[in-house]
């Protein structure tokens, strides 16, 4: 039997019913091989067991040293900040198979999995088949969607709790028994436990669906729908006044986020603002989608670029036009999926809610609906043949599919920088340690050390743990007059092994480019350490990747 979708019309106190996709054995082969391969990816990046990333070692630390009371009572270590729900989950696997990083990220690996599965309901009941086939593609294939779900951050789990809560509406909403609204309001206030963004898809889900039910003038349907939205309401209220607000005063994070842009010119109503929507919402289309052709250095040429600046136009084209489809198929769906981009764009202008990056994962499955609609709309609109209506899938998926695949193959291309291979290098100064050696671990590797000397009981008969000296000295004489005692301990041994990160200046709590003088100075993280160094003793043996350095030091060079 050959069933297709069909645009329901809107009836009062009725909500859309269920959209139906073909039942063939193609679509169940095709989408099942999209699941498939998505399953396949992130199961292969976690037992490919990456070392941990600098955010990764920041929070994991807290996870293997604290207890869940502990993690109920902030702050975390290095400032870090991550829902109770999460932290407590992560924690009793922690409690069950230890501390290194698969027993850290098995929690994000299942979120992602359970995204997936969760999000092909979802995606069936909003789109066309040709619509599913995309939203799942890029679900399934986007590489920064793959690595969150092997991250041990929150920002997979947040993308789940925004599939559940899409999942919830389509479930409940417009179901006006007392059962069915209880049940919404329980599920919805669970989520905001372990999701932090969570309350812009519930707010603005809640806010749509009112607007929609007041304009209408439906005031029982409007006052029904009221009972499971307080129920979100107060179990946000009760989450923020316990957790939420010991995290809210984080100045220096502040200005980190506002110097890269992650803050919206409120009100965006001048051409900085203009501009400034334009960027975030092409940067968005990278990451966390990641369907941008992006060739890289090696490749780029006038072609490359065209072809970038193409891509970058159809897909804002694709949706613009999904939400003009859904605006003009049903309201309230527009509203609801739109509010929670709005109420964030709002946050972010009120400097609450940095639009940035990896916080913006949470929003990619309600875009994903946008640019797949958009999709569907485009074979409808212009009467495209049906051989042709699935050439925007096709190019939307190319660069995922291409990308995962190269990951695939070359596994230390994934997560670009945060495949830095910290263990590794610990493990290689351990494997060629010999007697009178010395450690010498940066301030900016010392979180990472930290991990691994407890996870995996990686020591050195002789370690010194550098000191962040830099903000109480006024100069590079006064930084390494201060340091001399470190110097002096260092000076008593054969050789040094110095282990530093290249890329990271600033400590947790640092402000960009203070002090002056360090940022000055400084061409990369180390460089006054290694030319020290290289004053002290002669240079035996150097290994470095774009993210971090080993350099060995004789110090009683014959």
């Amino acid at each position: 039997m050959n069933t297709r979708y069909q645009d329901a019309t809107l009836q009062p106190g009725v909500s859309v019913p269920s959209l139906q996709v073909s039942d063939t054995s193609t679509w169940r082969i095709i989408i099942g091989l999209i699941i498939c391969l998505g399953i396949f990816l992130r199961v292969f990046h976690y037992f490919n067991n990456r070392s941990l990333w600098i955010d990764e070692a920041y929070l994991s630390i807290s996870l293997i040293k604290k207890g869940f009371a502990e993690l109920a009572t902030p702050p975390l270590e290095y400032e870090q900040k991550a829902p109770i729900g999460f932290l407590w989950a992560v924690k009793a696997m922690v409690l069950l198979f230890g501390k290194k990083e698969m027993a850290l990220r098995l929690v994000p690996l299942l979120c992602g999995l359970a995204a997936l599965l969760v999000y092909l309901p979802v995606t069936r009941w909003f789109l066309k088949p040709v619509g599913v086939l995309t939203a799942m593609g890029i679900l399934a294939l986007a590489p920064p969607l793959v690595y969150h779900a092997v991250e041990i951050k929150q920002y997979g789990s947040e993308m789940l709790a925004t599939v559940l809560c899409l999942y919830l509406y389509i479930r409940y909403e417009g179901k006006m028994r007392f059962g069915s609204l209880l049940a919404w309001g329980f599920w919805g206030a669970l989520i905001l436990w372990f999701s932090y963004s969570a309350i812009f898809i519930l707010a603005g889900m809640a806010v749509g669906v009112c607007l929609y039910y007041l304009f209408r003038r439906e005031w029982r349907e409007l006052f029904q729908s009221v009972i499971p939205f307080s129920m979100w309401l107060f179990s946000f209220a009760v989450n923020f006044f316990l957790f939420t607000y010991k995290y809210a005063d984080s100045e220096w994070l502040t200005t980190w986020f506002g110097l890269r842009g992650g803050f919206m010119p409120f009100p965006p109503t001048s051409v900085a603002g203009i501009k400034w929507l334009f960027q975030v919402f092409y940067r968005f289309l990278d990451y966390p989608l990641g369907i941008l052709w992006n060739f890289g250095p090696a490749h780029s040429s006038k072609i490359t670029s065209l072809i970038k600046a193409g891509m970058a136009v159809l897909s804002l084209f694709l949706w613009l036009l999904g939400m003009i489809a859904f605006f003009r198929q049903d309201k309230k769906l527009f509203w609801v999926l739109t509010l929670p981009l709005v109420l964030t764009l709002i946050a972010s202008g009120l400097k609450l809610y940095p639009f940035y990056e990896r916080l913006l994962v949470f929003l990619a499955p309600v875009v994903i609906l946008f640019i797949a609609k958009g999709c569907v709309s485009v074979a409808s609109l212009f009467k495209v043949p049906k051989s042709l209506k699935y050439v925007l899938p096709v190019l939307l998926l190319l660069w995922p599919l291409y990308s995962s695949t190269d990951q695939v193959i070359n596994p230390y291309l994934f997560g670009g920088k945060k495949n830095a291979a910290e263990r590794d290098a610990l493990f290689y100064i351990k494997d060629r340690y010999k007697e009178g050696d010395v450690v010498y671990i940066y301030w900016n590797f010392l979180h990472t050390y930290l991990y691994y000397k407890d996870a995996y009981g990686l020591t050195f008969p002789r370690t010194i743990e550098g000191s962040d000296l830099k903000n109480q000295a006024q100069n590079e004489t006064d930084y390494f007059g201060k340091m001399k005692p470190e110097f002096d301990a260092i000076a008593q041994n054969k050789r040094v092994w110095f282990i530093h990160n290249r890329m990271l200046k600033l400590n947790i709590g640092d402000f960009d480019n203070h002090p002056v003088w360090y940022f000055a100075r400084e061409k990369e993280a180390g460089t006054m350490f290694e030319e020290k160094f290289s004053s002290m003793g002669k240079l035996e043996y150097v290994f470095q990747n774009p993210y971090l350095q080993i350099s060995l030091y004789n110090l009683n060079p014959k």
